[in-house]
Formats: structure tokens, sequence, C-alpha cells
């Protein structure tokens, strides 16, 4: 990776601009140059440059799993010997079944979410971890999700109140 790039309010606008929604439609780029007020090419350009340099990671869907195939999800929080962490953690990451792995500074220092079709299935899971690890069953918490919150993320670069163009017309 380069060293970041200076940007400037064009890079910003269309950092805003893919945070908003990219069309789905044949060309995408096209609007988005609209929206911004410069041509395609140069939104390509942008965009490659800020990739090239790291600013822009990845352009992915978010996909409303559930609407496809409904899911049991689960919060898993193990309190794992010290010198067993790497190990555990390493055998949780290897279930197709767990988003999200990670450690924190608690008694129960590996948490990690679970998904599954049935809640059967999760606790053949838990059940497969717990003979695994040897962890104790006191030493794992279930915490089942019982309602679920989606939060919109996003990271407005840019005042809204600033000036010059306005790519939506929602400002």
């Amino acid at each position: 990776m380069n060293s970041p790039p200076s940007s400037d309010e064009t890079d910003i606008i269309l950092l805003d601009l893919l945070q908003d929604e990219i069309p789905l439609i044949s060309n995408p780029w096209e609007l988005i140059a609209q929206k911004a007020g410069i041509s395609q090419e140069e939104v390509l350009v942008r965009l490659n440059r800020l990739a090239d340099t790291g600013v822009l990671r990845g352009i992915a869907p978010i996909l409303e799993s559930d609407m496809i195939s409904p899911r049991v999800s689960t919060l898993i929080a193990v309190r794992v010997p010290e010198k067993d962490i790497q190990r555990v953690a390493a055998l949780v990451n290897q279930y197709s079944e767990v988003s999200h792995n990670f450690r924190r500074e608690h008694a129960y220092n590996l948490w990690f979410t679970l998904s599954s079709r049935s809640r059967d299935h999760i606790d053949t899971i838990l059940a497969e971890i717990q003979s695994l690890t040897g962890i104790h069953p006191d030493d794992i918490l279930d915490l089942v999700t019982e309602k679920k919150y989606k939060i919109d993320v996003r990271f407005p670069l840019r005042n809204k109140k600033d000036t010059g163009r306005q790519h939506d017309g929602r400002d």
C-alpha cells in the first residue's frame, strides 16, 4: 500500500455517495458520476487511486440474510485460560457458522457470534467446541439473540451544510 493520497472535496463526495447507495443498474458509475458532477472516467480513476492507497478497501453489498434464509443467532462468551486462547480461537474459527470471533479484556475473554438455521444445530456446535477444547460448561455464556436491531452505520465525511455540489438533493 502506498502513502495515503491527499483527498479533495470530490473524493469526499464520492466516498459519501458510495456509503449511500450504489444503484442496481447496468452502469452505476455513470449515475454516481452525475451526482458527483464529474465524468464516469474520473469516478473510476479516483476510486482506483483510493483503493490503491488503501483509503477504499472494497465495495460490497450488505445483504439482509434473514430475508434469504431465516437464522437463529447467539453471542457466545467463553472463559478461556490465557495459555489456550490461540488454540481455542483457531478451533472456533473453523466453523462457517461463526461470523465474528474476538478477544476481550474480561473474565470471559473470547467472544463469538454463531448463527444457524436451527437452535439444535447451534447446540451441536457448542457441544463440539466444548468437547474439543475441554472448556467446562460453566465457562460458556450463551447470550441468545432475543430481538435483532439493524443499525445503519455510515461515516459521513462532509458536513451536510457544506456549500458546493449537492450529490443527491437530500441535503
